[in-house]
């Protein structure tokens, strides 16, 4: 059985100038290929995994379908979703010893403990992925930059967060899951990531996050991310708390490059934009 993809065929002419993303869960892949200096060259494919299959047999055999993915490109990141992350202030560990840390909050973990360096929030951020998958990712693709999903939501933000000095919270609204990243004028505050199934268990989220850090419900902002159909049963019951929610203004640069970049996982996207 092999996947089941839909997408044009991928072809890029001189892969040496193309950024190419990746992002993998145990159950599906999204990827993207597109060059920075050519207007609408995005080109992108989805695809989920058989049920039941196992994540890296599933990727290994799409690998060997879609050989576009072996090209040496200019950049290839791959965006890895998890729950097993934790976050550690670059000042509390100026040694860079980081992975006791990891191993401290899932205690005998046998994973590959990776280390993302955030250097607008001044924090790294450590996740796991599994030994074999790892060793698969590194032998198959040209010095992949591996991040956790938070990462680039954590980056791209915090540049947007400086504007005004307001306490803002950022909601990255996907069909199942919404990752929540919040600010104040010092910096990051939170930045976490839950899976619902209602709009009113989104809406339960955001709002207790909200509480729980104390943000003004006056002069906070909620900017949220995400398709439209997805965020219109969710808006208009936060309007009832909070004064200010409003869409995040999609980057200018990604439009350039095709409309179909609106669609992508925003994760996937702007991590180009943030110096990963």
């Amino acid at each position: 059985m092999t996947t089941t993809s839909s997408h044009k065929k991928i072809g890029t002419e001189h892969p040496g100038q193309y950024i190419l993303s990746i992002r993998l869960e145990r159950d599906n892949i999204y990827f993207s290929v597109y060059n920075p200096a050519v207007d609408n060259s995005f080109q992108s494919c989805k695809s989920r995994f058989p049920s039941g299959k196992e994540c890296l047999p599933a990727l290994e055999n799409f690998v060997y379908e879609h050989p576009e993915l072996l090209q040496p490109y200019k950049k290839t990141y791959i965006i890895l979703p998890s729950d097993r992350f934790t976050f550690v202030p670059r000042n509390l560990e100026p040694s860079g010893e980081t992975a006791p840390y990891y191993t401290y909050c899932f205690p005998g973990t046998s994973e590959k403990i990776l280390e993302n360096c955030l250097e607008y929030n001044q924090i790294y951020n450590l996740f796991g992925i599994e030994a074999d998958l790892y060793a698969f990712l590194v032998r198959t693709f040209e010095q992949p930059i591996i991040l956790h999903h938070l990462s680039p939501l954590c980056e791209y933000f915090y540049s947007k967060s400086r504007i005004n000095g307001n306490e803002k919270m950022y909601v990255n609204i996907e069909s199942n899951r919404l990752d929540i990243v919040c600010f104040n004028a010092q910096g990051l505050l939170f930045a976490n990531t839950f899976e619902y199934r209602r709009p009113h268990d989104a809406v339960y989220y955001i709002l207790n996050v909200w509480q729980q850090l104390t943000f003004d419900q006056q002069k906070g902002e909620i900017h949220l991310t995400g398709s439209n159909r997805l965020k219109k049963p969710i808006v208009p019951v936060i309007q009832e708390y909070i004064s200010c929610v409003i869409p995040s203004i999609f980057p200018a640069q990604l439009f350039k490059i095709g409309k179909e970049t609106l669609n992508a996982p925003f994760d996937l996207i702007v991590t180009p934009l943030c110096g990963l």
